[in-house]
């Protein structure tokens, strides 16, 4: 995700916490990190837990609108990524109590986020955000393109020129603009990714063309110019070829 100066920090923190932490994050378009300017991310931050306490009013380890992570692995693994990442002197806010036992983990955000760091060098899977910055847009650009092309890019644009040059010099699977997921709800819009995120696409007409598998068959005519190009190889044969080569 990408959120560039001068779009509203309430509107982005709304709709990234949505879709950071649907399903508590476990979902393949999950939101894996978000890139705003240096001068935005304490904004970011208050905004964005605000914008949590407004899903789930009443808290997340008794909230039946928050969900727990798969397995004692899985909780496990994203225990040490923020252990890693405070290890690494990330600022770790934690918004809310875990429920090791009902394998409840409340939202994080990793501040001040390296890419050094274990939480970002793999899919996270959960509700773990780190938040990176940036001070011009060809930075932003760059820490995207310099990983493997990602299954959905996000961005929230103040001016279209940006986004322009965001879509023109990035590539990833889908794209959401000033929203995250509903890429995927558009039935028309063929989903799917790029490079390590993934090969084809799926939906609609891509979706009906990808899946069958459509089987030719060729029947030879009882008259036909085959013959002619079988050996031996002469002067009718060259004939031939240089006609259909030309």
């Amino acid at each position: 995700m990408v959120i560039e100066p001068g779009f509203s920090m309430k509107r982005a923190a709304e709709r990234i916490a949505f879709g950071e932490l649907i399903n508590a994050e476990q979902t393949c378009i999950a939101p894996d990190y978000v890139l705003v300017h240096k001068a935005d991310q304490n904004a970011f931050a208050t905004t964005f837990q605000d914008a949590v306490k407004k899903l789930y009013p009443h808290g997340y380890a008794g909230s039946p609108d928050y969900t727990a992570i798969l397995n004692q692995h899985h909780y496990e693994r994203l225990t040490d990524l923020i252990r890693d990442a405070q290890t690494l002197k990330a600022r770790v806010i934690r918004l809310g109590e875990d429920s090791p036992a009902d394998h409840l983990l409340a939202p994080v955000l990793v501040l001040d986020a390296t890419p050094e760091m274990a939480v970002m060098q793999e899919e996270i899977f959960g509700p773990v955000l780190p938040v990176l910055t940036y001070w011009h847009p060809d930075e932003a650009i760059a820490f995207i393109n310099e990983r493997p092309r990602p299954l959905a890019l996000y961005y929230f644009e103040k001016k279209r020129h940006e986004l322009n040059r965001v879509l023109k010099y990035t590539v990833s699977g889908n794209v959401t603009v000033n929203d995250t997921l509903l890429h995927y709800a558009q039935e028309d819009l063929p989903f799917g990714g790029v490079g390590e995120s993934g090969i084809g696409a799926y939906h609609g007409k891509e979706g009906f063309m990808a899946l069958p598998h459509p089987r030719g068959i060729y029947k030879q005519g009882r008259f036909n110019a085959a013959p002619l190009l079988q050996p031996p190889f002469g002067k009718l044969t060259d004939i031939i070829t240089n006609f259909m080569t030309r």
